[in-house]
């Protein structure tokens, strides 16, 4: 039986966080999130190169005869001067016409001219399926199971688009994971006769397979919003808590406050009025990095002498932003020249600043319904604190760490931390929990509340 038509497994839910920059996979065991312990929690191996094996890179390298995905892709963009990968497919789906999905690509990402961005995104899909079904079935785990998907807060037109896309790709993922195996992850890629032949022979998905393949909502739906899924991978109820989430990605910086019931009572509702999305986030930076150092080196960005180092940048462009706010320096070569690139002046750029402001007063709007209600629900004589949790990748950066260490509406206020499991410390993942909580979040049984939303009185600025 194959994968596409196979019953799903009950007793557990999958999430795929289809990132921007990186894509993550976890499985939760199907109960009540107050019951989850450490062992119910289970992200999934998607790399074997990389830091972290949890992290799949969004990005597929088109050669002249071969497709590569993931780590490898990203290894050889590394080293390549002139040929562009795809990075971020994700982003098809949040700023492309459904039209452009079909178009033949570029010759710089693909010299062959045989593939569609549909079609590879279709093929990555298929990867990371395949990876994750391999790393479930090491570890006794039951696959496949019923999936949820994360994905960003749309406007309502494209939220329809892209519910449905996202929908079909993974259906098509793991039509394709049936018919190409593990050659969808050998190492040195797959063939483009392959690759062609399996993308050739797909056909629309089934009201059936629709039904069999995701964990649908009473709404019909299988994605959850990604500050959502961070608030449902994160907020254990024990008590009364006010949280304000700021979840940066790659792509977007999402928001939105949320609030537990009383003790005993297993509630987490969204207050109304509290989500809040910046379509800027860590590729921002990225791409204000690179033209930074472009600018420092003499050249600009659109000029054919400045094309290989670009390109080089442009890759390099998380590696490059990770080392300047971990080290306070990077150090790279342009040409023959050597650039220096400290903190303190990157984050005096103007664009820089402007991200920053941006980025703050999307949080404000946030965390001005978050504050109005913990005043609605304090007692009389003590103040209901604001937890502020900040995750996603970009959750260190200095401008998103500000929005804790300086709030911008006077209250009392707290740092919170992951916690959904009894015990957290002693998940072999927690030091990177932060990135994979969308992805965890998205596969805890129980979303929040949606049908009676507090609502939070406005207050000044």
């Amino acid at each position: 039986m194959t994968l596409l038509s196979k019953p799903r497994a009950p007793g557990w839910i999958v999430c795929i966080d289809f990132g921007t920059a990186l894509s993550k996979v976890a499985m939760v065991r199907d109960k009540n999130r107050t019951l989850l312990e450490p062992d119910d929690i289970r992200p999934l191996k998607l790399t074997d190169g990389g830091r972290n094996p949890y992290l799949l890179p969004s990005i597929v390298f088109v050669t002249d005869r071969r497709l590569l995905f993931g780590q490898e892709a990203l290894d050889l963009a590394l080293r390549s001067e002139d040929r562009h990968a795809l990075v971020s497919p994700k982003q098809y789906l949040s700023t492309h016409d459904p039209e452009d999905f079909d178009q033949r690509l570029p010759p710089e990402i693909d010299p062959s001219g045989r593939f569609s961005a549909k079609g590879l995104l279709r093929l990555y899909l298929a990867h990371l399926l395949e990876r994750a079904g391999q790393d479930a079935r090491q570890r006794d785990l039951p696959w496949p199971v019923p999936v949820r998907l994360a994905r960003p807060a749309w406007q309502a037109e494209r939220a329809v688009y892209g519910e449905k896309t996202l929908k079909m790709l993974v259906r098509d993922g793991f039509a394709l994971v049936d018919k190409l195996g593990s050659a969808l992850s050998a190492k040195g890629g797959l063939t483009h006769g392959a690759a062609q032949s399996a993308v050739a022979g797909l056909t629309g998905m089934t009201a059936a397979e629709e039904k069999r393949i995701f964990k649908l909502s009473n709404k019909g739906e299988a994605s959850v919003l990604e500050a959502t899924a961070a608030a449902m991978g994160t907020i254990r109820n024990s008590g009364r808590r006010i949280v304000a989430v700021a979840d940066i990605g790659a792509g977007t910086s999402d928001f939105g406050a949320f609030m537990t019931g009383l003790p005993g009572k297993d509630v987490l509702a969204e207050i109304e009025g509290s989500s809040q999305v910046l379509r800027e986030a860590g590729d921002f930076l990225d791409m204000q990095l690179r033209r930074h150092i472009l600018e420092k080196a003499g050249l600009l960005l659109d000029d054919p002498a400045a094309r290989g180092d670009a390109n080089r940048l442009r890759v390099r462009a998380r590696n490059n932003k990770e080392t300047l706010f971990s080290e306070g320096l990077l150090t790279v070569q342009v040409g023959d020249d050597i650039i220096d690139v400290t903190m303190r002046e990157f984050l005096a750029d103007q664009y820089v600043k402007g991200f920053a402001r941006r980025l703050r007063d999307k949080f404000h709007a946030t965390l001005n319904v978050a504050v109005s209600c913990a005043q609605m629900y304090s007692p009389p004589s003590d103040q209901t604190p604001v937890e502020i949790l900040l995750t996603g990748g970009g959750h260190a950066l200095p401008m998103v760490r500000a929005l804790f260490e300086t709030p911008s509406i006077p209250w009392l206020y707290c740092e919170a931390a992951p916690d959904l499991a009894e015990r957290p410390e002693d998940i072999s993942f927690f030091p990177v929990a932060r990135q994979l909580v969308v992805a965890i979040g998205g596969a805890v049984r129980e979303l929040p509340v949606m049908t009676a939303p507090v609502r939070g009185v406005e207050l000044s600025s």
